[in-house]
């Protein structure tokens, strides 16, 4: 086995090199990238790894796991690897096939609001003493990566106490002007909503947390902040709407009124976001889409009209409201992205007819 771990080192060492940001193993085929474009592609040279090779990687990555926990494993396996100073973030899952991990790159820097590119309206809402403030976006999108830059903004210039809840710990902050407690689930405490109560007596302001998963981590968050703290956290949902169904009906039916109630007061704001490959070819820039609760919003949340709410937002610009779509726009007329990349992920046909033809220099 101990060709396998050399080339995966190996391997390592090229895709730090050059700059990739994720690496798939599986077996019975080869390893998988994800280019800088975004696609994924077979390293072919490699080989092909059998199931046991695999189990061999993830125990050198791992480094205190059994043969035995990883094939009784029924829930994904994660944890962080480092390899000569960087380090990534692991995922070993069962799947039809036999058994993969995801290993993703963390940068060595901690991300800042201005790289990932926070507007000043959406660090305005860190201000808030209490609420919700969700981000949301598929696998990849860099939810994750925003949060972090938050928690760095309030680090740098808010004296407030942060507790950090995930699994597992990425970047690993130090305290500047806050004070900083960072908790990793299944080594520091037990569960997310069992790490989420104890926070209530560990006197924080902010608590993030690394993601809302199920029914019972929902609902210690809104309780949490319906206490008087602010929490942020992340939710796998593709726009708006999508997001109030998946938390709504996260509950059995008898409770859903009382979430919808308890969302419309807490929620602060809900910012989407997608990763869209730069028109020029050099990397990839983040497009987001930013839902801000209001008196007008609220009602409709409790009501559940929510298929109101894009009308709402149409209109909410002056309060920091941004449409996916105008930003999409927005972003293609400035030259960040590509023609075909606006029209892939624009949703109204309206819009999309009316930029169906594209400009001759920007039809990539």
């Amino acid at each position: 086995m101990e060709w396998v771990v050399q080339k995966f080192t190996q391997l390592l060492d090229e895709i730090i090199t050059i700059n990739i940001t994720d690496l798939h193993i599986t077996s019975g085929d080869c390893p998988f990238i994800r280019t800088p474009k975004r696609d994924v592609e077979p390293i072919t040279q490699f080989g092909s790894l059998t199931e046991a090779d695999v189990i061999e990687l993830i125990i050198f990555t791992h480094g205190s796991i059994t043969p035995e926990k990883i094939q009784e494993a029924k829930k994904g396996i994660n944890y962080i690897y480092e390899h000569k100073w960087t380090r990534f973030r692991a995922n070993a899952s069962h799947n039809k096939d036999g058994i993969a991990i995801a290993l993703r790159t963390i940068k060595k820097n901690i991300p800042t609001a201005e790289s990932v590119g926070l507007t000043d309206d959406i660090l305005h809402l860190l201000q808030k003493d209490r609420g919700l403030i969700l981000i949301t976006g598929g696998t990849g999108s860099g939810k994750t990566t925003s949060m972090v830059a938050m928690i760095d903004y309030l680090n740098k210039y808010h004296h407030k106490h942060i507790i950090t809840v995930e699994d597992p710990i990425e970047y690993l902050f130090q305290n500047n002007q806050s004070l900083i407690h960072q908790k990793q689930v299944w080594k520091h405490v037990e569960t997310f909503d069992q790490a989420i109560r104890d926070a209530m007596r560990e006197d924080p302001d902010i608590l993030m947390v690394w993601e809302m998963r199920d029914m019972e981590t929902i609902s210690a968050v809104l309780t949490l902040a319906e206490t008087g703290h602010l929490v942020l956290s992340t939710l796998h949902t593709n726009d708006v709407v999508q997001t109030f169904d998946r938390l709504v009906y996260a509950f059995p039916a008898q409770m859903q009124s009382q979430i919808r109630v308890q969302l419309a007061l807490i929620l602060v704001a809900v910012i989407g976001q997608i990763i869209l490959p730069k028109l020029d070819g050099t990397g990839n820039v983040v497009a987001r889409e930013v839902f801000i609760n209001n008196d007008a919003t609220r009602n409709i949340i409790i009501e559940w009209n929510i298929n109101h709410l894009y009308s709402v937002m149409e209109i909410g610009q002056n309060d920091g409201m941004v449409l996916m779509d105008h930003r999409l726009i927005e972003m293609y007329e400035q030259k960040q992205i590509g023609h075909a990349t606006m029209i892939r992920h624009i949703k109204d046909p309206h819009i999309m007819k009316q930029y169906l033809n594209p400009t001759p220099s920007t039809s990539a």
